[in-house]
């Protein structure tokens, strides 16, 4: 029987294979990663307070879910310790994470916003990097519900949140681009979007074999995302003409 056709399920893999996999997982996390920096060091002085801690917690509550995604695995393949609660948060955790950088990208464009630069809060970094710890309370606080109560076990919800946010995420990415004029940064995101639509679709395959594929679509996403923004910071992302100030605040 070929490979992709016996769908080995994640506990059954080869341990070594499972390993690897999980280092894998970790590629588009630190490319992921990597481009958020980019955002966050040179968007800076294009956001007031509210929308940059915004910013700061929606990519470290990305970056959060990926890193546990792909520890959820390692554990399972080196120690044989299946930590649901690792795999569980993963798309409650970046479906918001995604809102929450989709609405910092919109926001940087109110008039507000515009109105109040530039931003002077030297304590703002440290507030974006505490702001996401708050969202993990309620995965230990949590306490078994009443043998009455009905569970709801969709997650549609939350991946239908992702998947608007991380698009309005990366059409303002494409908005800015446009803005800085840079064609070559516009295919980049337009591309992150089709993997991550192919990304969404591959990972209706809960099976070993097909979360390669799902995780290569992943590391396309992510890396168009990083080089996208690498081509804005060296072409004025950190001077991003945000339009003029209104006259009465």
């Amino acid at each position: 029987m070929p490979l992709l056709l016996a769908q080995t399920s994640f506990e059954d893999a080869p341990r070594g294979l499972l390993a690897l996999q999980s280092i894998y997982d970790l590629v588009p996390v630190v490319l992921f990663l990597l481009g958020s920096i980019i955002l966050l060091r040179e968007l800076y002085s294009r956001m007031v307070k509210g929308n940059y801690v915004l910013l700061g917690a929606g990519s470290i509550m990305v970056f959060a879910a990926g890193f546990f995604k792909a520890l959820h695995k390692f554990l399972l393949a080196v120690a044989r310790i299946n930590y649901v609660i690792l795999d569980k948060q993963f798309v409650s955790t970046q479906s918001v994470g995604f809102a929450l950088l989709a609405i910092a990208l919109v926001g940087m464009f109110t008039s507000y916003n515009r109105n109040h630069l530039p931003m002077q809060d030297k304590g703002t970094k440290a507030s974006a990097i505490a702001l996401p710890l708050l969202a993990f309370l309620p995965l230990f606080l949590a306490e078994k519900g009443e043998s009455d109560v009905k569970e709801f076990t969709s997650t549609m919800p939350f991946i239908v949140l992702m998947v608007v946010g991380a698009a309005v995420f990366l059409a303002m990415l494409i908005v800015v681009s446009v803005k800085l004029h840079q064609p070559i940064a516009i295919v980049l995101f337009s591309l992150a979007i089709v993997f991550m639509v192919g990304m969404g679709y591959l990972s209706t395959k809960h099976y070993f074999e097909g979360a390669w594929m799902q995780i290569t679509c992943n590391v396309c996403y992510q890396l168009c995302f990083f080089l996208g923004c690498l081509l804005l910071k060296k072409h004025g992302l950190a001077t991003l003409d945000l339009g003029k100030k209104n006259k009465a605040e």
